[in-house]
């Protein structure tokens, strides 16, 4: 089942982090969130974003044409396989933002898990894209990429650099700290 769409905000000096999770909907609350965040960077969260319908989609790119019409530098993290695929479907879906991480799925089709690990687009390399060898928690098998990776991959052809990567870095460490590998098992 799927969540309601939510959303957190902080602010550490001119950057502000932005987590959101659930669906983005008809009934999302973007536009609610468009006078927190002032001018800076700011660092949107897309990791517990489980989907995006056509408003959804709508709303979002709306959205963050506001947030970089208040001067906002976006900075994109742990893209969900959702807002990844929207990333290559969507012409202007990160606006002028770039995309720092992503989370990539995999699937074992020895023990029928399925699992997502994070990657950052900064350490993909060049053109063709690869999906980074994942091992099965259950079984410790090398699992399959579940999704294909020209298409998967699409976006990082068109990458920017991340602005002040520490200033990023050391956010996502306070409102989203992490330990070592992180990936998340699905059901």
């Amino acid at each position: 089942m799927s969540q309601k769409f939510t959303a957190g905000v902080h602010h550490r000096d001119d950057v502000t982090f932005v987590k959101l999770s659930g669906v983005i909907d008809e009934d999302n609350e973007l536009a609610d969130l468009t006078d927190k965040i002032p001018g800076g960077t700011a660092v949107i969260d897309l990791g517990e974003v489980e989907r995006i319908n056509s408003c959804g989609v709508r709303d979002w790119v709306n959205w963050l044409s506001k947030i970089e019409t208040n001067q906002s530098d976006v900075v994109l993290v742990e893209c969900s396989p959702a807002t990844a695929a929207q990333i290559n479907l969507v012409n202007n879906f990160t606006g002028a933002g770039v995309v720092k991480s992503f989370y990539v799925p995999y699937f074992c089709p020895e023990c029928d898990e399925e699992k997502v690990l994070l990657c950052e687009a900064g350490d993909m390399g060049p053109p063709p894209h690869e999906p980074p060898t994942c091992r099965c928690d259950e079984c410790d098998l090398v699992m399959d990429f579940d999704d294909m990776p020209d298409s998967y991959f699409a976006f990082l052809s068109n990458q920017k650099k991340v602005a002040k990567p520490d200033k990023v870095n050391a956010v996502i460490s306070e409102f989203n700290p992490n330990e070592g590998e992180k990936s998340k098992i699905r059901s």
